[in-house]
């Protein structure tokens, strides 16, 4: 049973939407889900978040736009006072554009940001009349009054205290309007019940209001899947086609929501929030003294640079730890800070194991069936006890660690000597579990911290942290390094702290400095310029574009978001799993009792030619966008997107494999290039260049520079339906090239192109890879289309467009090249 409430009546409805025979006392809770498209739209008006977003021209393709809205406007809905701009950046950190660049979308949202005034309240100047001086104008001004304010005079700062969020508790309705619409009062006062579904092919979902409850299932269900932010589990059923048959939200069970400080530390419930976490620390840190937080400060560092904004907020401390990820930001932190994990069974036993003993390999813990995690505990640091945290990605926000680690060094006093009484070093990324580094902390215990250990610590490390050559992620000599970095850092912060207590001699060139401090983004300032030209009424002049509205309101349509005619079918690939090989059989046999299956399309289904090519090879039995070559067997068409994915996979082919070229210098040992791509400049005699003695040094050397995928947005998608029972066909694609499509899908289909119709309203970006590489899809499905006379649409999901589209290849630089002492380049032999 789902409540709705309808804002505009102010009256609830009833969907009866679960089977009757359910057991009684579950039960589904009111639900109140905000859209961008319910804050404002064209006919009621925009909403300022989305009127900003507009006039400071912070949509271009506008795919991405409505997430930027929503985040902006939660942002503002969340905060009792307006945020900072260190705030509001933060808060964008999980939302992606290709188009703008950010900056003026930051300009745009900058408006909403709290600003310091005491430079113009607090030292403003006055004339002879007394009225106070603005420094910005040198104009009479009321600064120092803010109730006489000008409206006209400060239009954005009326705008954000026009529009001032309504506090999340209010449920009187008295701040209900059209544009900030409040938690429907009903919806919170119900009370929350116990829940049960049942979905498609058997799939149950629970959701316990007790821990007793949750041991109850789990008893029942030893192989259930826990779920609270399914951050982790949608990936693994989405990509990796995992199935859970049964699964437990244990986001409602208040004993896993325990967030307190005790004597022996802070216990942590499992299913907390990382972003409840993150504002619980900050108490604690405020409230206890430095040398007791040592290890909250280095958690709560760590999390700022853990995901995004969107992910912290669902994303839980349990799940983090339980997915036991090699790359986790918090489980080697977790390890060096010596915190404790709880772990109860269905029996109520309560049983306490370290965090380093917790890891036992590759996603793997130690976890029985009938056992879950019940809370963390973080040991208060003891005085002169140090923790630190690293991480170090291609980008510092909301990427994934390349290498990461938790260090903590504690100090005592022995004989007159500060030496390391206890020393913890654990990295992450660099093995199938965070990596202790036992040999380095027994080298360190009873020792004194000092730069005479430095070479010797060094030489364990690089033993203890070994990276194979062929390492999942490459950059192995990088990698290595940074467990040096990392190291030498905490041994820089130790040494730092040390010598500002006076405790010893040795500290710190001021050159070492910035590796102990932590870092510290500034908010990003940008600035266009640029010379206004008018040319007739709008032709120079910055306007607004004229689809802006309708991209800040999500009423902008694209390929998805086109009605579908009657019976449509939807699309999905099957994609060859051998790099190079001949296929022996395709057995759809399985693929056919699939759920929704409409028909599997191959080579020989193809009416006219099975070519997607450059123009000059259509005659040729070819498949491939420049170059000539392809993955893609076939195409299955169901009822639904998800039932059409799940056909796809259970197509069986058996291949014979064949050697496969896979880098760059195996095709060069084995001289496999692709055919008419030798090219060659030159200018001078290069060889007699480099024979005389003009060259003052001449330098040989290889760069490898990785190849790049296509990233847009919306990715690639095609409705097509036929026409006068398929005489003719049309379509909607996504692409930036229309006409190619006509040309391609004629030529698949083997109709004229007086007979095939292109439409393309708009695309979510595509920056050239939807020019010849969309072609291939739309081509598939329309051979669907043709075949059955049905509407079809594919719509690729991300990771099946990365791989099927091809990419921008790598390149292996060989030069050579001779210049003189003053840099002057004389002669230069290159080799790509």
């Amino acid at each position: 049973m789902v409540s709705c409430y309808d804002q505009t009546t102010k009256k609830s409805y009833m969907h009866f939407a679960i089977n009757a025979c359910l057991a009684p006392l579950y039960s589904l809770e009111g639900m109140h889900i905000m859209t961008v498209e319910g804050i404002g739209d064209r006919r009621r008006g925009l909403h300022p978040v989305q009127e900003r977003l507009a006039e400071a021209h912070g949509s271009q393709f506008g795919f991405c736009t409505p997430g930027f809205v929503m985040s902006m406007y939660a942002l503002l809905r969340s905060s009792k006072y307006p945020p900072t701009k260190e705030q509001i950046e933060d808060n964008l950190a999980g939302n992606l554009c290709r188009c703008t660049g950010y900056r003026p979308i930051i300009d745009a949202f900058g408006v909403f940001a709290k600003t310091d005034d005491s430079f113009y309240t607090a030292s403003l100047s006055e004339n002879v009349n007394g009225q106070a001086i603005c420094p910005s104008t040198g104009k009479p001004c009321s600064c120092r009054n803010e109730t006489d304010v000008d409206a006209n005079e400060s239009s954005l700062l009326s705008l954000v205290k026009t529009y001032l969020p309504s506090s999340y508790n209010e449920i009187d309705g008295n701040a209900y309007n059209e544009k900030e619409l409040i938690f429907p009062p009903e919806l919170q006062l119900r009370k929350i019940m116990p829940l049960k579904l049942n979905g498609l092919n058997g799939i149950r979902w629970y959701r316990p209001l007790k821990l007793e409850q949750l041991l109850q299932l789990k008893s029942c269900y030893p192989d259930a899947k826990l779920i609270i932010g399914n951050s982790e589990v949608g990936v693994e059923t989405k990509f990796k086609n995992a199935q859970y048959k049964v699964m437990i939200s244990i986001m409602h069970v208040p004993e896993l929501q325990t967030l307190k400080m005790e004597e022996e530390g802070i216990r942590i419930g499992s299913a907390v929030k990382l972003a409840w976490l993150q504002m619980f620390l900050k108490k604690v840190i405020a409230e206890r003294g430095s040398h007791q937080t040592s290890s909250c400060q280095a958690i709560l560092r760590q999390l700022k640079w853990f995901a995004g904004t969107q992910i912290r907020n669902v994303a839980s401390v349990g799940g983090n730890i339980c997915t036991a990820s090699p790359i986790s930001d918090l489980n080697p932190v977790w390890m060096a800070t010596g915190a404790k994990f709880q772990i109860i069974d269905v029996n109520n036993n309560v049983r306490t194991t370290i965090a380093k003993d917790f890891f036992l390999g590759y996603h793997k813990v130690d976890l029985k069936d009938d056992e879950i995690l019940l809370s963390v505990i973080l040991p208060w640091t003891r005085p002169f006890e140090y923790v630190k945290e690293f991480k170090q990605a291609h980008r510092r926000q909301d990427d994934i660690a390349l290498v990461n680690a938790g260090m903590r060094v504690h100090i005592t006093e022995a004989e007159g000597s500060w030496i390391v009484s206890d020393v913890s070093i654990v990295y992450g990324g660099v093995a199938a579990v965070p990596l202790t580094d036992g040999k380095t902390e027994s080298l360190l215990v009873g020792n004194k911290m000092d730069y005479g250990l430095l070479d010797e610590a060094f030489n364990l490390l690089k033993e203890d942290t070994p990276l194979a050559e062929n390492a999942p992620g490459g950059m192995v000599e990088f990698r290595s390094s940074l467990t040096l970095s990392f190291f030498f850092k905490i041994f820089l912060y130790v040494t730092h702290e040390m010598n500002t207590k006076g405790l010893s001699k040795e500290g710190l060139y001021v050159a070492s400095m910035s590796a102990i401090q932590s870092y510290t983004r500034p908010f990003t300032i940008g600035t266009q310029g640029y010379e206004l030209v008018q040319q007739g009424t709008v032709v120079g002049q910055p306007m607004v574009p004229l689809s802006a509205t309708l991209q800040v309101t999500a009423e902008a349509e694209y390929v998805d978001d086109t009605p579908t005619p009657p019976n449509t079918l939807h699309a999905a690939l099957v994609l060859s799993k051998e790099a190079h090989a001949r296929i022996l059989s395709i057995d759809d046999s399985v693929a056919k009792c699939s759920p929704g299956f409409a028909g599997l399309f191959l080579s020989k289904d193809v009416p006219g030619a099975n070519s997607i090519g450059p123009i000059r090879f259509l005659h040729k039995k070819n498949i491939g966008p420049i170059i000539h070559d392809g993955e893609i067997i076939g195409i299955v068409v169901a009822d639904t997107h998800d039932n059409a994915k799940a056909a796809a996979n259970k197509v069986n082919i058996k291949y014979s494999k064949l050697p496969a070229i896979l880098s760059i210098e195996e095709a060069i040992k084995a001289s496999s290039f692709h055919p008419h791509t030798t090219r060659c400049l030159s200018k001078g005699d290069v060889e007699l260049c480099f024979a005389s003695n003009t060259c003052d040094k001449v330098i040989e050397g290889e760069v490898l520079v990785g190849g790049q995928e296509h990233f847009y947005m919306e990715p690639q998608c095609t409705l097509v339906w036929p026409v006068d029972s398929g005489n003719e066909i049309h379509m909607i694609s996504s692409t930036q090239a229309p006409h190619t499509h006509q040309m391609y899908v004629a030529n698949v289909l083997g109709l004229p192109l007086s007979k095939v119709v292109c439409k393309t309203k708009r695309i979510g970006g595509g920056f050239g890879g939807k020019e010849t590489r969309s072609v291939i899809f739309a081509a598939a499905a329309s051979v669907a289309a043709y075949c059955l006379r049905r509407p079809v649409k594919i719509v690729l999901d991300r990771d099946v467009d990365m791989m099927t589209t091809g990419q921008r290849h790598g390149f292996l630089g060989k030069y050579k090249v001779g210049f003189t002492n003053d840099g002057k380049i004389l002669a230069l032999d290159l080799e790509i």
